[in-house]
């Protein structure tokens, strides 16, 4: 097997992002393979360009914005009017709508968030 690299420009949420990756070749028959990691990888690298190119929060700022208010993942759910578990997921990596992250970053302002706690 023989690792090689190519640029491809791959589609997510509409968009184009060109990216960087890696798969094996095999010598003899001229098959390419990936692995799950080198896929999440690459992922990974159009996550991060359509974060930066939005201005969506990593999900290590999301944990620390709710950290700041030492609330747990599911009440900041509920202040935000997510589903129970959005936030958490948010957290682990998955990427917000863009409606949500601009609310995540609204919220990252102390007096917004103590205005949307103090919501029914």
């Amino acid at each position: 097997m023989a690792l090689c690299w190519e640029t491809k420009t791959l589609n997510y949420r509409g968009e184009s992002f060109t990216i960087t990756t890696h798969y094996y070749q095999c010598e003899d028959s001229g098959e390419r393979f990936t692995t799950t990691d080198s896929d999440k990888d690459d992922l990974g690298r159009i996550y991060d360009q359509y974060r930066q190119r939005h201005g969506i929060p990593t999900a290590e700022e999301i944990k620390n914005i709710r950290r700041k208010y030492k609330v747990s993942a599911a009440k900041m759910s509920r202040i935000l009017g997510f589903g129970a578990n959005q936030y958490r997921l948010y957290e682990t990596g998955e990427m917000p709508s863009l409606s949500n992250a601009r609310l995540i970053l609204l919220v990252a302002d102390e007096q917004n968030f103590r205005k949307l706690a103090e919501l029914p």
